[in-house]
């Protein structure tokens, strides 16, 4: 790591960033910032990509071909500011998108069809009632618009599916199903959901820390939905979703075994497999397991007092986005991660895979997964927390990994990431506005509104250095 933060420091920008320009469009955007929204995405059957840019009075969408060359472009006046919300897209056989917009109270939904071609709009108005019913996220998939919502009283979810101006329903029955807590102890999915509410994970791009943290968490496929439980640190519980049949599939994947009764744990799915860790304050354990088989493929671990053989980066704790510092051995890195919330990425680059594990604090919510902590300060094995506790807001804790396609550990310094380049090119450019990210094809689309030159502009950016610019 510390070569690396030299060799930035010394590399040209134009090979550290490893972006080019891609495009831009002359576009003045109203000034009420509160009403500025952009979102981007693809057609994952033509793969044309398309912006949808909205300030207070109009809508513009523009649409680029394969090459990234501007196609098509149409500019309307936007629903009535009633819909302030831009919520999602989906696209028909023709490739005209539909836009769904809605009330912020998300009780009224509007759907418009534009039409680039013929440049005109059809508009859909939805009343959603919502009645002992909560939204839990709303996505896209396979050119499809889903919001997904948990009924209160129920152990069921409820999958709104929008294609071609038509809405349908379909109830996610989960009655059947058993759900537990670490002392087998009955639990109902509405108290899971309610302390562990569920994180979509982008299954194609980077996962901050953060969402691989989160206890709950949902994977979306072009024709299948992965749900993930991790509340009973002895094991995972998976639902596999068909999005075609809705049925649902349950898989447990029970951690692998660890001296001490209290842990921590977690997991993460990438490719047909599931990565999990459970760790106390004097050992954790990582492991990789095949999908299909639940059988274990690679299994790591360390005590307290060992050296962690299969990290790639120092032990480094960072708080309130201050520069990482970095923790002198794995004792201090177990007691600082049993006070927060412990978990894991998985990220696979063109050429490797890079795992991060550790912990972030939850401040928001005001939930912490903090018995371990508390029960050996209780037994008298006093934890000195020292600095993770004196007034920091945010917390990160981790290390990284690094392993090859057959996931043997591999020895090499990671490469940065195409998501280090943005971070910086953001920090470094106060012009950025409205910015979103999309991974297309084998590298980032960077998208953002230039305040100052009243541009939108599109940036490619890769993982790993590029020489070639």
């Amino acid at each position: 790591m510390k070569k690396l933060l030299f060799f930035l420091i010394l590399t040209p920008c134009s090979v550290l960033f490893s972006q080019t320009l891609l495009t831009s469009y002359p576009l003045e955007l109203t000034k009420s910032k509160d009403f500025q929204q952009t979102i981007n995405a693809e057609n994952t059957k033509t793969h044309d990509v398309y912006v949808f840019a909205s300030d207070k009075e109009t809508i513009t969408i523009l649409k680029y071909n394969t090459a990234l060359f501007l196609s098509s472009n149409f500019t309307t006046n936007r629903p009535d500011l009633e819909y302030k919300e831009l919520a999602g897209y989906s696209f028909n056989e023709e490739g005209n998108p539909t836009l769904y917009w809605c009330s912020r109270d998300f009780k009224k939904w509007l759907a418009v069809q534009y039409d680039l071609n013929a440049k005109n709009t059809v508009v859909l108005q939805y009343q959603f009632s919502f009645f002992n019913e909560s939204i839990v996220t709303q996505f896209q998939a396979n050119n499809i618009f889903y919001i997904l919502s948990e009924k209160d009283l129920e152990q069921k979810l409820v999958l709104y599916i929008f294609k071609d101006g038509k809405k349908e329903e379909k109830i996610l029955d989960f009655s059947t199903f058993k759900f537990k807590n670490k002392k087998t102890e009955p639990l109902t999915l509405n108290e899971i959901l309610e302390v562990c509410p569920i994180t979509k994970i982008e299954t194609n791009e980077f996962t901050p820390l953060f969402k691989g943290t989160q206890k709950t968490k949902m994977y979306v496929f072009q024709n299948r939905m992965l749900l993930t439980f991790d509340h009973n640190y002895k094991e995972t519980q998976a639902f596999d979703i068909d999005l075609t049949t809705f049925d649902i599939k349950e898989k447990i994947f029970p951690q692998p075994a660890i001296s001490k009764q209290n842990g921590l744990g977690n997991s993460f799915y990438c490719e047909n497999k599931i990565y999990q860790l459970i760790a106390t304050e004097d050992e954790f354990k990582f492991d990789i397991k095949d999908y299909k088989s639940a059988n274990s493929i690679q299994t790591f671990q360390a005590s307290k007092t060992d050296t962690i053989a299969f990290k790639n980066s120092p032990l480094f704790i960072q708080m309130d986005g201050q520069q990482p510092k970095e923790l002198k051995n794995t004792s201090r890195f177990l007691q600082r991660l049993v006070f927060l919330n412990a978990g894991l990425t998985v990220y696979k680059t063109q050429k490797e895979i890079l795992v991060t594990i550790g912990g972030t604090s939850d401040t928001e919510s005001g939930f912490f997964d903090t018995s371990v902590g508390f029960n050996a300060a209780m037994s008298g094995n006093f934890i000195n927390v020292g600095d993770l506790l004196v007034n920091a807001k945010s917390i990160n804790l981790y290390f990284e990994s690094v392993f090859d396609k057959k996931l043997q550990h591999s020895k090499k310094e990671q490469e940065p990431l195409a998501v280090d380049f943005i971070s910086r090119f953001i920090n470094e450019h106060r012009e950025v506005t409205l910015q979103n990210t999309i991974r297309y094809k084998n590298y980032y689309i960077f998208e953002y509104y230039d305040s100052k030159a009243k541009q939108y502009i599109m940036r490619k950016f890769k993982d790993g250095f590029d020489y070639s610019f």
